[in-house]
């Protein structure tokens, strides 16, 4: 996925708070849209879930990333937004998945939405990401 000629590449991260209700299958909701809309724009991006916090880095063109963060901030769902980075970008970090999920659960919780729950995050990752993003997300997921 690439953004048209002369479109800048933009990667925006930021982290918010789940409402205290917020069911699995909206979760899964969310993630269906996200998929299917940010397959047709070019967006890519991964999506963390810790207990009741969300990271999410979104990568693609800037008008569609900055388009897309405006939806997210109005999205009631999650309080508390705040963006950690916003920076144009020569190469995407995650250049095959219009929205991947890795969630974290309290140890004695299951759910078929955790992705390879037992694999250390750093394994799930694209190997090519950058190094800070990776130590981000890495350490984000791993606060229990």
């Amino acid at each position: 996925m690439s953004p048209g000629i002369g479109e800048k590449m933009y990667l925006l991260v930021y982290v918010s708070t789940a409402i205290d209700d917020l069911k699995v299958e909206e979760i899964g909701r969310i993630l269906d849209v996200s998929q299917s809309n940010n397959y047709e724009r070019f967006v890519t991006g991964f999506l963390a879930h810790n207990a009741r916090h969300f990271m999410q880095a979104i990568e693609g063109e800037e008008s569609e990333v900055r388009d897309l963060y405006d939806r997210i901030l109005r999205d009631d769902r999650h309080t508390g937004l705040v963006q950690i980075i916003g920076e144009t970008i020569t190469q995407r970090a995650f250049p095959n998945w219009s929205m991947n999920y890795y969630r974290v659960d309290k140890p004695a919780m299951t759910t078929s939405m955790v992705v390879r729950r037992d694999d250390p995050v750093d394994n799930l990752l694209p190997k090519e990401m950058p190094r800070e993003l990776m130590h981000l997300f890495t350490r984000f997921l791993s606060i229990r």
